[in-house]
């Protein structure tokens, strides 16, 4: 390896198990890790997302995922999301917009 290489993107959480649980189940991932204050969930080879409590040793943030999905199934997976705590934050003719309960940002790009 040159030099660095990709590995995660990581978002807040103040439960890390139940953030964990719920994006695998809504997204269709593996939980690889789960702890209270740190998890792992790869949604590909190559595509995994961390959720982090912060701490002193781990200042984390609320972050932004976006995902693609085909118009058509969007009125659905939003309806499944606001029944999972989301609050839909936007609605626009390319995405929508949700906040997770942890203040976690996710678009629906919607596939042309």
């Amino acid at each position: 390896m040159d030099g660095p290489q990709f590995f995660a993107s990581c978002l807040f959480s103040t439960d890390c198990i139940l953030a964990a649980s719920l994006y695998a189940e809504l997204f269709q991932g593996r939980v690889l890790r789960s702890s209270p204050g740190h998890s792992e969930i790869l949604f590909s080879e190559t595509k995994r997302v961390i959720f982090s409590r912060a701490s002193e040793e781990c200042p984390v943030f609320p972050g932004t995922l976006v995902w693609r999905i085909d118009p058509g199934k969007a009125p659905a997976f939003s309806d499944l999301l606001l029944k999972s705590g989301f609050f839909q934050e936007s609605v626009g003719s390319r995405y929508d917009s949700f906040l997770d309960p942890w203040g976690n940002r996710i678009w629906l790009y919607f596939l042309e």
